[in-house]
């Protein structure tokens, strides 16, 4: 008897905090300077001519692992060829491990605040004038 795989299935992550953390990613400039790479973004992603670059680091550096940004909002917890941007990292190196942040439910209610502070300040502005 043999056993299979299902390649399809996923973790889906809808924080980012959470995936970043439990993942590991290498985020800030000084640390990827400090590994020996020549950051260009400030936000630690790397172009996709950078792969082969991160790849021979993964290989001489087996605790990281590269992470694919695969569409807006998505993060996979391994390396997909063909994607514009990657990132290092050195965490849970669990493959089926998705970040998801636009599908959160919580979403919605985050923008409506974000909205709602912004008004409140706009009406501030405004009613400052008539004083």
């Amino acid at each position: 008897m043999s056993a299979t795989a299902r390649e399809d299935r996923i973790e889906l992550i809808v924080d980012i905090n959470i995936f970043f953390n439990r993942v590991g990613i290498v985020g800030h400039y000084e640390e990827l300077e400090w590994l020996g790479f020549k950051v260009e973004c400030f936000a630690g992603s790397f172009r996709s001519e950078r792969v082969p670059e991160l790849q021979r680091f993964c290989q001489e550096n087996p605790e990281y692992h590269i992470v694919s940004y695969t569409g807006d909002g998505r993060y996979e917890n391994k390396y997909v060829p063909g994607q514009v941007l990657y990132r290092l990292a050195n965490g849970d190196r669990n493959p089926i491990l998705v970040l998801n942040h636009l599908v959160d439910p919580k979403q919605a209610l985050v923008a409506e605040e974000i909205v709602c502070a912004a008004l409140a300040v706009l009406h501030d502005v405004k009613t400052s004038d008539d004083r």
